[in-house]
């Protein structure tokens, strides 16, 4: 994933913020570990606190949980079985066996319990700490399997990234896991070459 690129918030995109633009909340969460087709990858789920920072800004819950380096650790191993079945629907191959148990084990945990505001204008989800958040990143992911959209998983376009992603689009045609990062990364450096190349050619 790039880090360039605006916020709505007016801040400058930090490597370290995390990526929900276009994807789903499976795949989100595959891209919690950046830079996957490089020599030297990026970790966004460095500590604990980035675990719990990840479960809010998804929107899997609002309190925030309190992780431990056990969580963490778990957390990336049920990353990375995202990650490879994801890779695996997009080449049209079978998964490994042991990542759909670590996936069906996260799901089997319960998840968040939603509560409604009395106005009925907000949702707050509440209970479960982190292996509730895990089991609804874990749940996604069975829903995709379990839906049409299973055959419209592609991998990122950038080959920087190798993130998964599900192509919605009519035409089927779409390249990057977003728009607003990859897409854009890409664009500008195919740009930047052609400015390049005839700046050379004067």
């Amino acid at each position: 994933m790039s880090d360039e690129g605006g916020r709505s918030d007016g801040r400058q995109r930090a490597k370290a913020d995390f990526r929900f633009d276009d994807a789903r909340l499976c795949f989100a969460f595959a891209g919690t570990l950046a830079d996957r087709g490089t020599d030297v990858r990026f970790e966004r789920l460095a500590r604990p606190e980035d675990l719990s920072r990840w479960a809010v800004q998804s929107g899997c819950t609002t309190v925030a949980p309190t992780c431990t380096e056990t969580d963490l650790d778990h957390a990336r191993r049920l990353r990375e079985a995202v990650q490879r079945t994801g890779q695996a629907l997009a080449a049209e191959t079978p998964p490994d066996p042991e990542d759909i148990a670590l996936i069906n084990s996260a799901a089997a945990e319960p998840t968040s319990v939603p509560a409604l505001s009395a106005d009925a204008t907000t949702v707050r989800w509440n209970g479960g700490g982190v292996a509730a958040v895990l089991s609804m990143v874990a749940r996604d992911l069975i829903a995709l399997c379990d839906s049409e959209h299973r055959t419209r998983v592609r991998i990122c376009g950038n080959p920087a990234c190798g993130t998964p992603f599900v192509d919605t689009s009519r035409a089927g045609a779409r390249r990057w896991c977003s728009m607003k990062t990859c897409g854009a990364l890409v664009k500008k450096r195919a740009y930047r070459a052609r400015i390049q190349a005839a700046d050379d050619g004067e």
